[in-house]
């Protein structure tokens, strides 16, 4: 029996190394799943814009959205935009998404002499970046590293496009701003969010600015403030459960 000794504590040593290299992995694993776990999904309705664009507002709000998401994007958050317009269409696409939370916005132009204007006609160029697709990545056949590396190739080429929306989104706005606001007129931008699921929301607030000079990018710093007052409510929110 003592011949077998040597065998047994081989494959006794095999194991461990197997069981230690693999622990590691797991831990990273499991380290993954629960930052994932973490984050909160916010789910943005396409913002109501009543800015006179009539059939175009989905091209003036998208704007709106793209910016609000690049200053609530970071770490804790998942952001996701939804396609749905109506109620109960966005339930549904809510619900099909995992949202936890949505998130409704309105944008409204007041100009200084009466009337609504159209703060926002510059920046319907936008939607079409906004529908940007990511082309996909090929050769995925291939081992499971060339796998990986195509995947972190994609996901580097998506961010890229998303920052690239954000970016341009932010330009349009601060271009329609200085093109179309003049002295006195007054922005105003309203926020609903929801709890998925809930039919009142739990924060609301509608904030306005009045542009004291010509040109002045009154919608930026607002949705700014949106974005902190939003997080600090599922913050509050999440606390209090």
């Amino acid at each position: 029996m003592t011949l077998h000794h040597p065998v047994l504590s081989s494959v006794s040593l095999a194991a461990s190394i197997a069981f230690a290299a693999a622990a590691p992995a797991a831990n990273a694993a499991d380290t993954a799943a629960h930052a994932t776990a973490a984050k909160s999904r916010i789910c943005l309705v396409l913002p109501r814009a009543q800015l006179g664009q009539g059939s175009s507002g989905a091209d003036v709000g998208e704007p709106v959205r793209q910016t609000l998401i690049a200053y609530l994007n970071g770490p804790t958050v998942e952001l996701i935009s939804l396609a749905a317009r109506i109620p109960v269409q966005v339930d549904a696409e809510a619900q099909q998404s995992s949202c936890e939370y949505v998130l409704y916005t309105s944008v409204v132009q007041k100009k200084g002499g009466g009337g609504f204007g159209k703060l926002l006609a510059a920046a319907a160029p936008i939607a079409s970046v906004a529908g940007m697709m990511v082309p996909g990545v090929g050769g995925m056949t291939g081992s499971y590293g060339a796998m990986m590396a195509g995947q972190a190739v994609a996901s580097a080429a998506s961010a890229a496009a998303a920052q690239s929306a954000q970016q341009e989104a932010m330009e349009a706005i601060t271009g329609a701003s200085e093109q179309n606001i003049k002295k006195g007129d007054q922005i105003t931008l309203e926020y609903q969010l929801m709890k998925a699921g809930v039919v009142e929301p739990f924060a609301t607030k509608s904030a306005s600015a009045k542009a004291a000079e010509k040109g002045e990018d009154l919608l930026s710093p607002l949705i700014e403030q949106s974005a902190i007052e939003v997080m600090g409510a599922i913050r509050n929110l999440t606390a209090a459960e």
